[in-house]
């Protein structure tokens, strides 16, 4: 039976029987640390080891110190879990094989990410890649909450959200999967109602168990990512979207997707206030791809949607996507995708 809103809130606040044996154990060794090893001694071993709690003091080696999807969803057919970030939890370094999406419902959380440090508040939503070694600290009343989603999923429902908007796409890509230091996502979403209540239905639908459960959490996770999307696309930070003048790259490529039938590299790069060797490597080391690349796949990927949708000439699609003779286009599309336009609108009518 699902919660209703307010006993979601509820369930949210409480605390839990491991949170609170986590906050004993903080408040014991801040208060008395002169007799905090007495105290560890004197826990009961039986519920660490089957509730899996973990005390630093009572173990040598590492906790967790990777996790593979197999671990974490075992016995478990779905795609996507969902799981409190239990406050005053000792903190850890740790990586897995799965997608972490740590949001931050109320007050504030510390991570690390690849050993850099980051503060998030109410409305924070962090996307850590696999592989990524990372660690959460919260040690007051503030709450925050873990959506795990297996690789395959993540791209599924994120990147379908992008489909529209290649070039944005191959950004993501690019700081989510390429082995950069620090590589991460922060949506900061502040206080809007509208994404905060999309994470309460996203949560209240996965405890509630209901029939197609999981079909109705993969659709949420595809809206969620849309809704930050719309709303906050200005709002995203990452080791990659800021360089020293604080030009956003998803600002660039937004440009690029709306001029890119006539836009060059100088112009785009005077519009933005660089000179062209900054902007091309400003570019390269944001996306992993070139200025030319990317103008090519946008204009690609827009002569396969109108060869989809519409029954636009060849020609007609040449110049709708800003290629100066049809020779041109049909030798790029060819080479990108093997085969000429009209072959490609045969196979995808």
């Amino acid at each position: 039976m699902k919660l209703t809103r307010s006993e979601f809130q509820n369930y949210i606040h409480s605390y839990e029987t491991d949170e609170i044996f986590y906050r004993d154990l903080y408040f014991a060794e801040k208060d008395h640390p002169e007799t905090f090893m007495e105290y560890c001694q004197g826990l009961d071993l039986e519920l660490i080891t089957s509730h899996k709690l973990y005390v630093p003091a009572l173990r040598k080696e590492a906790w967790f110190p990777y996790l593979e999807e197999s671990d974490m969803f075992q016995d478990f057919n779905g795609n996507i879990m969902l799981c409190k970030h239990y406050r005053y939890s000792p903190v850890y370094v740790h990586e897995h094989e799965f997608f972490e999406i740590l949001c931050v419902y109320d007050g504030t959380a510390h991570t690390e990410i690849q050993g850099i440090s980051h503060t998030l508040h109410t409305g924070d939503i962090c996307i850590i890649p696999p592989h990524t070694k990372h660690s959460v600290s919260i040690f007051d009343d503030s709450i925050a909450f873990n959506i795990l989603v297996r690789g395959s999923t993540f791209q599924t429902t994120f990147f379908q959200t992008l489909t529209a908007a290649s070039a944005l796409a191959q950004f993501f890509a690019h700081v989510l999967y390429h082995k950069t230091e620090g590589n991460f996502l922060i949506f900061h979403a502040g206080n809007d109602h509208i994404v905060m209540e999309s994470l309460e239905n996203l949560y209240i639908e996965y405890l509630g168990h209901e029939k197609y459960n999981y079909t109705f959490l993969n659709s949420m996770l595809v809206l969620f990512w849309a809704q930050l999307l719309r709303y906050h696309e200005k709002d995203i930070e990452s080791i990659l979207t800021k360089d020293t003048t604080g030009s956003s790259m998803t600002e660039i490529l937004n440009y690029l997707n709306h001029n890119y039938q006539t836009i060059t590299l100088s112009d785009t790069a005077a519009h933005f206030g660089y000179s062209v060797s900054h902007f091309s490597t400003l570019i390269k080391e944001g996306t992993g791809r070139t200025f030319l690349q990317i103008i090519r796949d946008i204009k690609l990927n827009q002569a396969c949607r109108a060869l989809r949708e519409t029954t636009l000439s060849i020609p007609a699609i040449c110049e709708l996507v800003g290629y100066e003779t049809p020779e041109h286009f049909m030798r790029m599309f060819k080479k990108a995708y093997g085969m000429t336009p009209g072959e490609y609108r045969k196979r995808h009518s």
